[in-house]
């Protein structure tokens, strides 16, 4: 356990001693009985106290080693040493000895319970926690488990280099090895932030290990030390760690303050140690401090590297004090040091240093090797091969990297440096890449690259989504037209060149994300100065890949939620992948009828999308699915250009289109008798008629039907066969055949009834839908396509039908307008009729 050890055994070791010295004076034979127990009930209830105060049974639950752990076993070594002295004046049978060991054995199981029962626990939390926590090399060669998320890349310096600069690290290696100097030898490694100064030290370190002759000087880490003195205290109690001397007094502690004193308030480095300056210490003590690390370094025949990491991250005070110290207190043979610092930060900290001579400084590095820059292209390739591989650990599918792999070319000549990469991965990739994301990868990575390395324009785009909008628009902002037209175009331009021109370098990734952005700065053949246009045919695959672009979607980029539109396209892609997972007809049935139990607008959008995926249902899945939209399509409405019908009809013709055409053929058979779906066929035929073989296969299946409808007297009325307009699928059968205009009039005249004589007039009303609420009136065509002026029966039915309700009123009062001629004017009514009570 990581205890305190020493606080642990010598807290034990004074109680033992007070509990022998108690036994020892024996106070019960001194004190009177009543005495001792009001003295034992006040000890009692100081434990409770401190028991509560201290939350003891919480402590007793807690992971982490706590103080309970400290306190158990101080007892046990304590009874230890208590029983070890009973057994010594020969008392191991008296109540002492056994109340000792009852107590040694509780608190010995509470131990155990909580080594077992409870720490296990936390080493497990910690394994799960270090597991995220990835090297760079193990995701390059892709030793990274499926299940590790979120993925961290440590930043943590390495002793591998990915870049293979071999040749510099040989470099630094020699001139270690090769450096003999009766003072201090010191090393400048200079390379600008990022440049792996880092990785080549410790490649470094890994390869003087095997020399006995070295000694690297551990744990001393200099712009974390803090104030002067600590850093000479790190150095010297680094180097005595190093030499094998684990000794430092307190008199040598003082010498060592007194020192950091005294050298720090020097007037100027290139002057001589001569000045007293706190308390009386003396140039005599500094140099004995000085002479005896010398002889110490040199009694031990080994020469000391010290490793001086980030020395351009500490402040401008600390790197002067370095520098004083390397050319005075530890100026001394065998004594080497590495220094790993930026030239231009360094120069700036020596130009800037009103008690260091510059001329003095450049004489304490004997030697700088420079890690140069490597290319450009070299760089790159190593970005990218790091981005798409955590794609990859992501579980990012093959399709989606190539989708994301030109946004990840964007970010890659971008970044400046390795530390670079791993902060975006840790940050844009870890949002983008994550496995709950249901937004277009794409667009999030580059947007959240934005957000990391220009919070200013993230916002712009976030206050200005008007600008960058370009479909979907649900919720466009007043005053902004939903397409841009000339009257806006000037408004447009000077809001791009006002603000995105201090972003020029990130106009590249605005006209991947926005498509307005991209057709102003780089406007295609059919552009015109006046005007921004888009390709809007590529609407539909935007919304399908919830883009940012899109009005639906572009909020939910910001705050990294879900809206109804979101919540029903992923409801939609995982109806796909359940269809495509399903073994039975049964299954199949079972998915696709979750989107009928939908509510007419989710709905709506639902089929919307549903199209967009068609392509991504398998082969043998489409025809099925195809047959079970053509079933329950006339379950909803065709009133409306964009109706609920004509959606569902629109995807059952893409299903068709990606299906082999014979078995189209064999499919569509089995509708040869189901009446009730003429108008549906009739309206799959105008779907299909870009396509050749199929809508011939579609309208041989329309025209069966309708065959049968006429030979046969089939009554599209009843309630067996009737759906609103189903009967317009008959009708147009008979117009596309170019039957005698009197075989409709002959039909109707000859199915029509008292039962469904509102029917048969409701067909020939239109409606529509405005401010006025929902209008009716007959259609001129449709009257005389119907030849409904010939059938006499109609007038004698509308007559003897005396109980109608609200909705054959409606018709009967629309049907009369008409033949009164009264203009023909809508009436319109606060909701629709009802064909159910028709």
């Amino acid at each position: 356990m990581k205890l305190k050890n020493t606080n642990t055994v010598l807290i034990s070791l004074i109680s033992a001693i007070l509990i022998i010295i108690i036994d020892y004076i024996n106070p019960t034979d001194l004190l009177p009985y009543s005495l001792m127990m009001a003295i034992g009930f006040i000890c009692v209830l100081m434990i409770l106290w401190f028991m509560y105060s201290t939350n003891f049974w919480k402590l007793i639950k807690l992971q982490t080693i706590n103080p309970i752990d400290f306190i158990l076993f101080s007892i046990d070594i304590t009874l230890i040493i208590y029983g070890l002295y009973l057994f010594c004046i020969k008392q191991l049978s008296t109540w002492k000895f056994k109340t000792a060991v009852v107590i040694f054995s509780i608190v010995l199981i509470s131990e155990f319970f909580r080594e077992i029962c409870i720490h296990p626990f936390s080493d497990k939390t910690k394994r799960n926690k270090d597991k995220n926590i990835i090297d760079l090399r193990e995701l390059y060669k892709g030793k990274i488990k499926s299940n590790t998320q979120p993925i961290i890349i440590s930043d943590k310096a390495v002793n591998y280099d990915l870049l293979d600069r071999s040749v510099i690290v040989s470099l630094l290696n020699d001139a270690i090895n090769d450096a003999y100097s009766s003072n201090a030898y010191v090393i400048g490694l200079e390379g600008e932030w990022g440049t792996g100064k880092t990785t080549i030290a410790n490649l470094v370190q890994q390869r003087l290990r095997n020399n006995e002759d070295i000694k690297i000087v551990k744990d001393f880490n200099f712009w974390t030390a803090g104030s002067q003195t600590a850093i000479l205290n790190s150095m010297y109690d680094s180097l005595l760690k190093a030499i094998g001397v684990d000794y430092n007094s307190t008199r040598m502690k003082r010498l060592l303050r007194r020192t950091a004193n005294f050298v720090t308030t020097m007037p100027k480095m290139g002057k001589v140690l001569g000045q007293i300056i706190d308390e009386d210490i003396t140039q005599n003590d500094v140099n004995q401090l000085k002479d005896k690390l010398e002889e110490l370094i040199l009694s031990s025949g080994k020469r000391y590297v010290f490793f001086v990491d980030d020395l351009d991250r500490a402040d401008n005070l600390q790197v002067l004090f370095l520098l004083k110290m390397l050319g005075t207190l530890f100026n001394l043979p065998n004594l080497i040091f590495v220094l790993l610092y930026d030239k231009k930060r360094m120069n700036a900290i020596v130009d800037n240093g009103e008690d260091l001579n510059a001329a003095f400084a450049e004489k304490i590095i004997n030697q700088e090797i420079r890690v140069p820059e490597v290319s450009e292209q070299v760089m790159q390739n190593i970005y990218k091969t790091g981005l798409s591989k955590l794609a990859i650990a992501y579980g990012v599918g093959n399709s989606e990297i190539q989708e994301i792999k030109p946004a990840i070319d964007l970010i890659v000549e971008q970044i400046k440096s390795i530390r670079d990469l791993k902060r975006i991965m840790n940050s844009a990739c870890a949002i983008a890449f994550d496995k709950n994301n249901y937004l277009n990868r794409r667009d999030l990575l580059l947007l959240e690259f934005i957000h990391f390395k220009e919070p200013n324009l993230y916002k712009l785009i976030y206050d200005n989504s008007g600008y960058f909008i370009s479909q979907d628009f649900t919720s466009f902002p007043s005053g902004m037209p939903w397409r841009w037209d000339k009257d806006n175009t000037e408004k447009i331009k000077k809001f791009y060149n006002e603000n995105l021109s201090n972003y020029s370098k990130y106009l590249s990734i605005l006209e991947m994300l926005f498509p307005y952005v991209k057709n102003y700065y780089n406007p295609g053949i059919y552009n015109s100065d006046q005007i921004i246009i888009q390709d809007m045919t590529g609407d539909n695959e935007r919304r399908r890949q919830l883009r940012v672009c899109s009005d639906y979607y572009f909020n939910l980029y910001f705050s990294l939620t879900q809206n109804d539109y979101s919540k029903i396209n992923v409801q939609v892609r995982n109806i796909v992948q359940e269809i495509n997972e399903a073994t039975t007809v049964k299954e199949i049935t079972k998915s696709y009828n979750q989107l009928l139990t939908w509510d007419d607008d989710s709905l709506y959008l639902g089929i919307e999308d549903f199209r967009m995926y068609v392509d991504e249902i398998n082969k043998d899945k489409r025809l099925f699915v195809a047959r079970l939209i053509l079933n329950s399509a006339n379950g909803f409405s065709d009133r409306g250009m964009l109706s609920l019908r004509s959606e569902l009809l629109i995807a059952c013709s893409l299903l068709l289109e990606r299906s082999e055409i014979n078995k189209v053929s064999k499919m569509l058979q089995h509708f040869s008798k189901r009446y009730k779906l003429i108008g549906c066929l009739n309206a799959l035929n105008n779907y299909v008629k870009d396509y050749g073989e199929l809508q011939k296969v579609v309208m041989k299946s329309w025209y069966k039907v309708g065959a049968n409808i006429l030979n046969n007297k089939i009554d599209l009325y009843s309630n067996k066969n009737y759906e609103a307009n189903n009967a317009w699928g008959f009708f147009n059968y008979v117009k596309q055949k170019r039957l005698p205009s009197k075989t409709i009039r002959n039909y109707l005249d000859s199915i029509i009834s008292n039962k469904n004589v509102y029917r048969v007039l409701f067909d020939a009303i239109t409606e529509s839908t405005g401010t006025g609420g929902y209008g009716y009136r007959v259609e001129k065509d449709n009257y005389e396509t119907m030849g409904l002026a010939n059938i006499s029966k109609i007038e004698d039915f509308l007559k003897n039908k005396k109980q109608i309700n609200e909705s054959q009123r409606r018709v009967l009062s629309v049907y009369q307008r008409f033949l009164k001629n009264d203009d023909n004017e809508r009436e319109y009514y606060n909701n629709p009729i009802n064909p159910n009570e028709l």
